[in-house]
C-alpha cells in the first residue's frame, strides 16, 4: 500500500474523532437518535483505521509492538476485544465525558502518526475539526433538495452554465482510493477527483484533504491543505454574533445598527475572512 493510501486511513480514523468531537458540542440536540450507539459506531472504526495504518507500517510486528508501546497495546485491545470481537472478559476505558473521550482519541493518533511517521507523507497533518456530516445534516433538518438550495445561495456561481462550444474534457469520478487498486497506469487517466466546499468551514477542512489524498493517490502527487484556524476562529466568531448563519451565508439583516457594524468590524479587522 502507496504511503497515501494509507494516510487515507488515518485521515479517516481523524474524522472519527471529528465525529465524537461534534456529538459533544451538540448533545443535547441529537439525544433521540441513539448517542450510545454512534458513539460505538466512530470508536469501532477509529481502532479498526489505526490498525490497518500500524499493520501496514510494521507487519508482522504487532506483537512487538504491543509488549513495547502501552499505547499500541491498547488500540488493538480496542479493536480486537471489544470491536472485532465481544469478549467477556473486555474491560472499557473509563471516561467522564465525551470530550475526555476525545482527548484520549485525539492522544492516541497522535502518538500513532508519530510511530508511523516512516510509513505516511510527511505532508499530512491531523487537524481536528467538530464536524459530522451526516449529524450536520440531520440537526439542520437538511433534505438533498435544501442542501442544493443552500449550495446555490453560498455559491453564486454553482450552477453557472457553461458556455455553448466551450471545449470540454468527459472524465470518470474517482471516488475512493481503493479503486486504484483496480485500474492500470493508463485506466488514471481516465479519472478526475471532486473537490467541494462543503457547508460550512470544518467541513471545507475535511472535504479538501480527503481530496488532495485522492489526488495524490491518483497522480502519484504530493498536494496537501493545512487549515488556516485563524480564519475559522474569526468565522466561529461571527456566528456567535449571528453575522453568518450554520452555513455562513452573511446575515445582512444582523448587521443594521452602528453596534453591530463595529463589532463585524472589529472581528474582520484580525485578519481577512
Amino acid at each position: 500500500m502507496i504511503n497515501w493510501e494509507l494516510a487515507r486511513y488515518l485521515i479517516d480514523a481523524k474524522k472519527d474523532v471529528d465525529s465524537i468531537y461534534f456529538i459533544a458540542e451538540n448533545l443535547n440536540l441529537i439525544v433521540n437518535i441513539g448517542v450510545k450507539e454512534k458513539v460505538s459506531e466512530k470508536q469501532r472504526e477509529f481502532y479498526v483505521n489505526c490498525c490497518t495504518v500500524i499493520d501496514n507500517s510494521f507487519p508482522k510486528k504487532k506483537k512487538y509492538l504491543c509488549d513495547k508501546d502501552e499505547i499500541v497495546k491498547r488500540i488493538y485491545y480496542e479493536r480486537d476485544k471489544n470491536y472485532a470481537h465481544k469478549d467477556y472478559d473486555y474491560k472499557p476505558r473509563e471516561f467522564n465525558n465525551l470530550f475526555e473521550l476525545v482527548k484520549i482519541m485525539r492522544a492516541e493518533l497522535v502518538h500513532l502518526r508519530e510511530i508511523c511517521k516512516h510509513s505516511l507523507p510527511k505532508e499530512v497533518t491531523l487537524d481536528f475539526v467538530p464536524h459530522d456530516k451526516e449529524l450536520f445534516r440531520f440537526i439542520n433538518g437538511l433534505t438533498a433538495e435544501k442542501e442544493e438550495e443552500i449550495k446555490k445561495k453560498k455559491y453564486p456561481k454553482y450552477i453557472e452554465q457553461i458556455p455553448i462550444n466551450t471545449p470540454t474534457i468527459t472524465k470518470k469520478i474517482f471516488y475512493d482510493t481503493e479503486e486504484i487498486r483496480n485500474m492500470t497506469e493508463e485506466e488514471k487517466d481516465d479519472y478526475a477527483v471532486i473537490m467541494e466546499n462543503g457547508l460550512n468551514s470544518f467541513e471545507g477542512v475535511q472535504n479538501r484533504q480527503d481530496a488532495c489524498i485522492k489526488i495524490n493517490v491518483l497522480c502519484n502527487k504530493n498536494f496537501w491543505m493545512a487549515p488556516n484556524f485563524e480564519v475559522i476562529k474569526q468565522i466561529q466568531e461571527l456566528k456567535k454574533y449571528g453575522f453568518v448563519d450554520q452555513y455562513e451565508i452573511l446575515q445582512f439583516q444582523n448587521l443594521q445598527t452602528q453596534e453591530q457594524k463595529n463589532k463585524f468590524n472589529t472581528i474582520i479587522s484580525r485578519g481577512k475572512v
